[in-house]
């Protein structure tokens, strides 16, 4: 005890020795450790550049422009694409004003088209926009998607007027605004979706009209031909034919063994006599001179009605059927490009 308070000062610098010794020990297994893990992804990242140079092709600078040229080509071959995806019309911005123009000029464009084109319409139709028809003031986040739908229904409505179908029976688009309720006009429970692959808003319809083969013919043609994307993903026909058939029932020929003879004009007719001037002619015992009977008249041949013609007669009345097309409109998004 008397050694420990005489060398006190040894024995504390003796602990913080010790002390100070098992912190570096433990500092340097930390370290080691750690370099440890950074040699490992090094291993693990040489080994995968190794496997990328030993691959074919091989990444050098030949192949480095080779790639690069066909990135180029790809791009080239979207910007062609896009030709065939031209939206129906681009709204960014407009007032209430602006689409209540827009919607009375585009509903008078399409009862025009529809005279013109001799198709026949539903009784004061409002193609899907009754409810806007009745209103001057919108609301702002629907006014955009409300334009867009009228051009796109205008576009659609070109389509069918000028494959010349009978009549259009109706359409039905997706619910924008609060006023769209029903289910006449309005396709509940769907709304646009956005594929993010390919940057593009897919709108559905529903379109109902008559028409024949023909006439459907050059719908889907219309819709193949045309300079907005729009993709047909159901068709639906209910034909109309009414078949009559009818059964002819047997008639029973008429004989006439026996007919009424009439003498023709000319021909003299014997005379009529009493019962007594009949009896003394019969016994001779008359005066008056002889008179010659007419040859009587052989019957004519019996005629035999043709035979009764049986079975089934199969008449088409020909009609046009009812067609539903349910039809999606694209909309491409307009990607941001890159300052760089």
């Amino acid at each position: 005890m008397n050694w420990l308070k005489k060398n006190l000062s040894l024995v504390v610098g003796g602990a913080a020795a010790v002390g100070l010794l098992g912190f570096a020990i433990f500092f340097l297994l930390t370290g080691k450790q750690a370099a440890d893990d950074v040699t490992a992804k090094l291993n693990e990242q040489t080994d995968a550049l190794k496997k990328l140079v030993a691959r074919d092709p091989h990444p050098n600078q030949e192949n480095i422009q080779a790639a690069r040229r066909e990135q180029k080509k790809l791009a080239e071959f979207l910007q062609e694409s896009r030709k065939f995806f031209v939206p129906v019309a681009s709204f960014t911005n407009i007032d209430s004003a602006v689409f209540k123009d827009l919607l009375q000029t585009s509903i008078s464009d399409l009862e025009h088209g529809a005279e013109k084109a001799g198709v026949t319409l539903p009784a004061k139709y409002d193609f899907t926009f009754a409810p806007q028809r009745k209103s001057v003031d919108f609301a702002e986040d629907t006014v955009v998607p409300l334009a867009s739908q009228v051009a796109e229904i205008k576009a659609i409505c070109d389509v069918l007027f000028e494959a010349r179908i009978h009549a259009l029976n109706g359409l039905r688009r997706v619910p924008v605004a609060k006023e769209d309720q029903g289910a006449t006009d309005y396709l509940l429970g769907q709304k646009p979706t956005t594929n993010t692959a390919v940057g593009a808003v897919l709108a559905p319809y529903e379109i109902q009209f008559q028409g024949f083969s023909a006439e459907l013919a050059a719908v889907l043609e219309g819709f193949y031909r045309s300079s907005n994307c729009f993709i047909v993903k159901n068709l639906d026909v209910q034909t109309n034919v009414v078949a009559a058939a009818s059964e002819s029932l047997p008639t029973v020929p008429s004989y006439f063994p026996y007919s009424s003879y009439a003498p023709p004009p000319g021909v003299p007719t014997l005379p009529q006599f009493s019962p007594g001037e009949m009896m003394r002619r019969r016994y001779g015992l008359s005066r008056l001179p002889p008179t010659i009977a007419p040859p009587t008249p052989a019957p004519p041949p019996a005629v035999l009605a043709p035979p009764a013609r049986r079975g089934p007669e199969t008449i088409l009345d020909e009609r046009p059927f009812k067609v539903t097309l349910y039809v999606q409109a694209v909309r491409l998004i307009e990607r941001v490009k890159s300052g760089k």
